[in-house]
């Protein structure tokens, strides 16, 4: 068995732990770089620099699937749809919701999913028992959520910051989502 430090504090574990740090430390900043933004461009240019964010975390999550793909020729039809759906889904969203930015929510949280997924994946030593891919995904899911919520809470301890249910709601949709990919693209 394998003890709880050497458990989760391997390789993978520690990407998360980089990420979910990147997150938090952000977290109380966006509204003063936004503020920053706002007194040195115009308001189509902050636009484009939050949309510009938007690109890079969906080209960071494209990159992932990407890589998965790269290992598995065989889903090129499978790839192609997922992809093609999240775009399409991306582009419905960003016209429909009031405040488009808050669609980084979703591959902020479709990447967070992926890590802890692979993390949990993870098997070591000899002997070790794998686990089964429904406990594996459910986990992922799960703790994407329950991580998501306590930004969610966290942001709403924060001065500039506050709390809500469709952020929340947001970082559940952007889990599945990643899940939803390496599934797509996984599956046998």
């Amino acid at each position: 068995m394998l003890s709880w430090s050497s458990r989760y504090f391997t390789l993978r574990w520690l990407v998360v732990y980089g990420y979910l740090l990147i997150i938090l430390v952000t977290t109380p900043y966006l509204p003063l770089l936004i503020r920053w933004a706002s007194s040195r461009w115009q308001a189509g240019s902050i636009s484009g620099f939050v949309v510009g964010v938007e690109i890079f975390l969906g080209a960071l999550l494209l990159f992932l699937a990407g890589g998965v793909f790269f290992f598995n020729r065989k889903k090129f039809s499978s790839f192609i749809i997922i992809i093609g759906g999240l775009l399409t889904s991306a582009i419905l969203f960003y016209l429909i919701i009031p405040n488009p930015y808050e669609l980084t929510h979703l591959p902020e949280y479709a990447i967070l999913s992926i890590l802890i997924l692979q993390a949990l994946k993870e098997k070591k030593g000899k002997g070790k028992e794998k686990l089964s891919d429904t406990y594996i995904y459910f986990g992922s899911g799960a703790v994407t959520g329950a991580l998501g919520a306590v930004d969610e809470i966290y942001q709403g301890l924060l001065p500039l910051r506050y709390f809500t249910w469709y952020d929340i709601l947001l970082n559940v949709i952007g889990g599945l989502l990643g899940l939803t990919i390496f599934w797509g693209v996984n599956r046998k």
